[in-house]
């Protein structure tokens, strides 16, 4: 993994780091913030986010695709959430909870859409009860119970039918999502007649179809085929539609991937529907493709040595703030905050948890004078890190800030001990020093 530090005012490449960070002369700067800086007022590890390559990212979007909802589940905060609502997104949730941190932060409730295999009756009030715009249902035996709760309710509900389209595409097996096996949606032999089910149901509104091919897909095919395998649906059903999703998973670069161009998954799109009569909205979920790449986390060297043949480099953090690379074999590029032109060797990055497995990138070639109390930047981290993070060791999660104009604005404050035993249901128990 290359050291991205190049010659002074250099941009760090545009498609792993955020897209206003700099490594100068005196070290990484974003969003005319020095990294260094951040680190020292609100500590390590630090996920910092550049909003304003968020918003740009949201708004190329916007420009490509008709309608875009922000898959919330990538990276959830209200700030965030309404970022995405002032740039004219909707929000993709995939839980109650997604719904109800949506709801807090100010949405309404007709610009969201919920997912989820597996709702509770719960969350189907609740998304009833919001009023939210869509609600993909995965199959027949939800629209039923959807159609009763929404009766009681006196509403209609917007539905779409979530097909799997048996298309598979070249990612990481947890988290491929359209493949003939995928515990996702209806399969897609029975969608037609789930199709004509759910039309015939007097409380839901079916709108159209959706399916998700996968995530952290680089390849524009896999959207083509989604199109065509929910047109053929449509058509054998004989209903009615007016809303075709054909989801997100836009793949990005972590290291040296190529990112999915979004420009040719529309114009593959807009080359099918064109030439229908009456031709659908088209809508597309990303999450990572806006929060991922605006995202770097800061962390602090901790300890440097030997142990046989390699050298281990632990940093203040690990799989608890991104268990990424142990769920996903996920591998990010790092480099020093400040600039290190020494000779390089390779070395394991580990983290500080409990568990031999506590690697966060196995090869990384960096500096031999990168030493404890140093600062490494990591790239690429806003998507899916702090979304499943998580209090092991009862280390806490890291503070969250947004960078933009040389202003640095806390989103999530740092997890202390005291909100980590707020589920405690009594008081604490002076116990005597001396069991005896």
């Amino acid at each position: 993994m290359a050291d991205p530090v190049g010659v002074q005012g250099d941009t760090a490449d545009p498609s792993s780091w955020p897209a206003n960070a700099r490594f100068l002369d005196d070290g990484l700067v974003i969003a005319g913030l020095s990294a260094a800086g951040l680190a020292q007022r609100f500590g390590t590890p630090l996920l910092v986010i550049d909003e304003d390559d968020v918003r740009s990212r949201m708004r190329a979007m916007r420009g490509a695709f008709p309608r875009v909802a922000y898959a919330v589940k990538a990276f959830t905060c209200h700030t965030l959430i309404r970022i995405a609502l002032e740039e004219g997104l909707g929000l993709l949730c995939a839980s109650g909870g997604e719904v109800e941190a949506c709801l807090r932060a100010g949405a309404p409730g007709g610009r969201l859409l919920v997912h989820g295999n597996a709702k509770t009756d719960d969350e189907l009030r609740l998304a009833v009860a919001a009023g939210v715009g869509l609600l993909i249902a995965d199959g027949i035996d939800e629209l039923v119970r959807l159609d009763a709760i929404a009766r009681e309710a006196g509403v209609v509900q917007p539905v779409l039918l979530r097909v799997v389209p048996e298309v598979d595409v070249h990612t990481h097996e947890a988290i491929a999502t359209g493949h003939a096996e995928s515990k996702f949606g209806t399969p897609l032999a029975e969608a037609p007649e789930a199709a004509r089910r759910a039309a015939s149901l007097r409380n839901v509104r079916l709108d159209g179809f959706h399916a998700h091919a996968g995530s952290q897909v680089l390849d524009a095919a896999p959207y083509a085929r989604v199109i065509d395998r929910l047109l053929s649906v449509a058509r054998d059903a004989g209903v009615p539609f007016r809303v075709l999703d054909i989801g997100g998973g836009f793949g990005v670069r972590y290291t040296d991937e190529r990112p999915l161009d979004v420009r040719l998954v529309a114009e593959e799109a807009a080359a099918r529907l064109d030439r229908l009569p009456d031709r659908p909205h088209l809508l597309v979920e990303p999450g990572r493709a806006l929060i991922g790449n605006p995202g770097c986390t800061l962390y602090r060297v901790l300890a440097r040595k030997r142990v046989g043949s390699r050298t281990l480099v632990a940093v203040d953090g690990g799989m608890s703030e991104n268990p990424r690379p142990v769920l996903y074999d996920a591998v990010y590029r790092v480099a020093p905050v400040a600039p290190h032109r020494g000779p390089t060797e390779r070395v394991v990055l580990v983290g500080r948890h409990c568990e031999s497995g506590d690697v966060l990138v196995p090869e990384l070639e960096l500096a031999t004078d990168v030493a404890p109390g140093d600062l490494l930047a990591m790239a690429a981290t806003g998507a899916y890190t702090y979304s499943l993070a998580s209090t092991y060791n009862r280390f806490g999660r890291p503070a969250v800030v947004g960078v933009r104009d040389g202003v640095a604005a806390l989103w999530l404050r740092r997890e202390e001990a005291e909100d980590m035993d707020r589920l405690e249901p009594g008081s604490p128990i002076a116990w005597p020093e001396d069991p005896a």
